[in-house]
Parts: C-alpha cells; structure tokens; sequence
C-alpha cells in the first residue's frame, strides 16, 4: 500500500512540474495572425518599383562576386602546415 501512496505522490509531482514548465511556453497574444509571415515573405520580393533596397545589390555587384566565387577556385589560398604536440610535420 505504501508503495502506491508514493508511486502516485512522485506522479503527482512530476504532473505538476510539467505543467509549470509548459506553462512557460504559452503566448499571451493569438496564434495564426499571419504577420511573421507576410513580413518574411515581404522580405523576400524584389521591389516593385525596380530599385535595389540595398545600396550594392544590383546587377553589377552580384557579376563581380560571381567572377571573385569562380576565381578562388582556380587559384586556392595555400595551407598553412601546423605541428601538433611537437612532432615532425
């Protein structure tokens, strides 16, 4: 009998301790108002007015980086050899 007591007094326990900590996880305002989306998604289209947003972001910045992404590739930066713990190479 004692050992049911104590079973269902550590359930008891353990019920209310997750209760608190999920409690930690509801929100005080409404889920599904859809403004993170529309804000991510406004975030993601190119202006309509055909002006890039960011001062670099156009046509001739994107052709530069490119040819300096291709370039790296044809001539690697050389490794630095390291020594661990004294050794030889």
């Amino acid at each position: 009998m004692k050992t049911t007591t104590t079973t269902t007094a550590i359930l008891a326990a353990a019920c209310t301790i997750l209760t608190l900590l999920l409690g930690g996880c509801a929100t005080a305002t409404p889920a599904g108002t859809g403004n993170t989306v529309r804000s991510i998604m406004a975030s993601q289209v190119i202006a309509p007015q055909g002006t890039p947003l960011v001062p670099g972001s156009d046509a001739g910045a994107a052709i530069l980086g490119y040819k300096n992404y291709q370039g790296s590739f044809a001539a690697p930066a050389p490794q630095v050899e390291i020594t661990l713990f004294g050794g030889n190479k």
